[in-house]
Parts: C-alpha cells; sequence; structure tokens
C-alpha cells in the first residue's frame, strides 16, 4: 500500500472543511445582504474549487483500503469484514447527522416530519457522501472479485454508467436525448452522488489490486508530467467556469479523474506537514460528520453577536473558522480515544 495514503485523507478532509467554509461564508453574507469584495472572491474561489478533488479522493482511498485488506481472501472471507465496516460507517453517521438536524432547528428554524428526517438520513442528508460509501463498501467484495478478472471492464463500466446517470440528471445541458424509461436505471438513493462521483471507488480497487502495474507505469516522469499538465489545465478550466469566465459545469467531474492517480505518485517524505496530514487522516471521517455543524454554529454567533460585517472579511474568516472546524473535533476525538478507548471512539466517530 503506498505509505503516503494516510496523509492524502487528511488533505482530503482539510479540504473538504475549506470548500464548507468558503461556500457557506458566501452563503451568510448573501443572506445578510453583507457584500463581498471581488477581489476576496477571486482569492477565495480557486480555493474553494480544490475541494473537488476530496470526495473523489475520499473514495479512491477506500477502495484501495479494502482492496489491500481483502489481499488472499476468497468472498466468504472478505464479507466477513463488511458488517464491523458498515457499522463504524453507518452509527457515526447516524448521530452526528441527528445532532445536524437538532442544531438547524435551534438555528433556522430547519423541521421536518419523522418519515422527512428517516428520508433525509436515507439520501444523505446533509452528508451525501456517506449512502454511497455504504453502498460500495457493502457490495466490495463482489467488486473485488470482478476486478481481479477484469480491471479495465469494470472500470469502463463505471465510467460509462457515471456518463449515463450525468446526461440523465443534466437535461438543462444535453436535453432529453434519453427515453423516459431511461430513469428505471437510475437508483433513487444514490444516484446524485453515482452520477458525481461514481468511478472512483472502483478507481481505487483496481489501483489497490494492480498497484504494481501503476507503480512501475507511473515510475516514468513523462506520464506523471503529462498528469499534472492535464490536472493543471482542467482545473483552470473549473476555476474559470465559478468565476464566470468560461461556462463548462462538468468539469469539476472530470478533473479528479486526472489528479488523483498524479497524487498517488507524491512521497510521503516529498509532503509538507506529512505528520500532522496523518495526524488529520486517522480522524477524517469524525471530522466530515462534524464540520457543517461547527462550521454553521461560527458563522450563527457572529450573527447574533452583533459582528456580522466580519463577513464581508472571508479570508480571515474561513481561516479562523477552518482551523476552529478542524482542531476542535480533532482534538476531542483524540481525549475520546484515550480516556473511552478504541471501541467507543469507533462507534461514535467511525
Amino acid at each position: 500500500m503506498n505509505r503516503n495514503f494516510p496523509a492524502l485523507r487528511g488533505i482530503a478532509i482539510l479540504l473538504v472543511v475549506i470548500n464548507h467554509s468558503i461556500t457557506l461564508g458566501f452563503q451568510f453574507a448573501r443572506n445578510q445582504g453583507v457584500g463581498i469584495p471581488q477581489w476576496q472572491k477571486s482569492l477565495l474561489i480557486p480555493i474553494k474549487e480544490l475541494g473537488i478533488f476530496a470526495v473523489p479522493l475520499f473514495l479512491f482511498l477506500a477502495g484501495s483500503y479494502f482492496a489491500y485488506a481483502a489481499q488472499g481472501k476468497g468472498l466468504k472471507a472478505m464479507y466477513r469484514l463488511i458488517p464491523n465496516n458498515l457499522l463504524h460507517i453507518a452509527l457515526p453517521y447516524l448521530i452526528w447527522s441527528l445532532v445536524f438536524y437538532v442544531v438547524a432547528y435551534f438555528l433556522f428554524g430547519e423541521q421536518d416530519s419523522l418519515i422527512g428526517y428517516a428520508k433525509s438520513l436515507i439520501v444523505g442528508y446533509p452528508n451525501n457522501f456517506v449512502p454511497l460509501l455504504f453502498f460500495f463498501t457493502f457490495f466490495a467484495p463482489f467488486l473485488i472479485t470482478l476486478t481481479k478478472k477484469s480491471p479495465l471492464l469494470i472500470f469502463l463500466t463505471f465510467f460509462t454508467y457515471q456518463a449515463f446517470l450525468v446526461i440523465l440528471l443534466r437535461p438543462d445541458i444535453f436535453g432529453s436525448i434519453l427515453p423516459e424509461w431511461a430513469r428505471f436505471f437510475a437508483p433513487p438513493i444514490i444516484r446524485l452522488p453515482l452520477a458525481l462521483w461514481g468511478v472512483f471507488y472502483p478507481m481505487g480497487v483496481i489501483f489497490g489490486l494492480r498497484y504494481e502495474w501503476f507503480k512501475q507505469t507511473l515510475s516514468n516522469k513523462t506520464n506523471v508530467f503529462i498528469l499534472i499538465v492535464i490536472t493543471l489545465v482542467l482545473f483552470s478550466l473549473a476555476v474559470s467556469t465559478q468565476l464566470s469566465i468560461t461556462s463548462l459545469p462538468l468539469i469539476e467531474i472530470i478533473v479528479p479523474l486526472f489528479g488523483l492517480i498524479w497524487l498517488t505518485t507524491v512521497k510521503r517524505e516529498q509532503m509538507p506537514f506529512v505528520r500532522f496530514f496523518e495526524r488529520l487522516g486517522k480522524r477524517s471521517y469524525g471530522i466530515y460528520l462534524t464540520n457543517l455543524i461547527i462550521i454553521n454554529l461560527i458563522f450563527f454567533t457572529v450573527i447574533q453577536i452583533g459582528t456580522k460585517q466580519l463577513l464581508a472579511i472571508q479570508p480571515l474568516l474561513v481561516m479562523v473558522i477552518a482551523a476552529i472546524t478542524i482542531f476542535l473535533p480533532l482534538l476531542f476525538m483524540e481525549w475520546v480515544e484515550k480516556n473511552r478507548g478504541r471501541t467507543m471512539y469507533r462507534l461514535v466517530f467511525g
């Protein structure tokens, strides 16, 4: 297994927190009628866009980790790993989603029926990546078994299916080129996450199973250079779309396809602050589940104490909020594991 993966997971959660801090910062400023200078938007939007790598990276790493853990195991042996993994995905998700609903009720007056809350949990509100992770974890042994036989076919299958879902769900771009019955092939709960990120968990599985082939192929500096150039060009187009310079709304889905493979070539010893990112990586799921709660609480407090004009200083505010959102749960999770044990920690934070 690649030695830089734990740190990459830490980088991914940092990108999630920064992306959410900027996105919600813009939203709160707009709702409060506070103008944000254009230079701040031009500074923060490219940073926010780095978040397009985060969820694909989480899924890619999850697939790689499971493929590595399942080495030498048959289908039945692999499925013995599944119940414990699903428990540590689902239970923390349930706990922190309920906390989010309580916070949203008291802060913003958001309320729903019990059936409504149940639907929100099933579809992944507010963490729409989790049902997709649950789905892939459940089917991972079967996916690994098929991938061992034909990795290219598996990649092309998921890539094509993701493209089909994008065309189906974006008639504003593609028009109604698919027949109405095509919706039968779009699963109701995870069709949007699959349209955004469906190929990345299988990519991780393929990487984990064919690691030596990837290692040899990516040892060629020309191949790595090509990946970097393609990633930078596509990312620049994604940023320019967000700045309304170009209009390529689907580019954000494409960029990580190249960026993730390039990131696997970055050696652990080349990564700055690697120990810190590895520390974050160990707590990434817990930070992911709690980050929207903390960010909303901070922005709400800024407004309630009469300092909403701080919303006009977004770069400073984002740095402070992102730091609090990272370190507060990080320190609390470390305390829980140290004082309440690993079992309790995993049940609450995964």
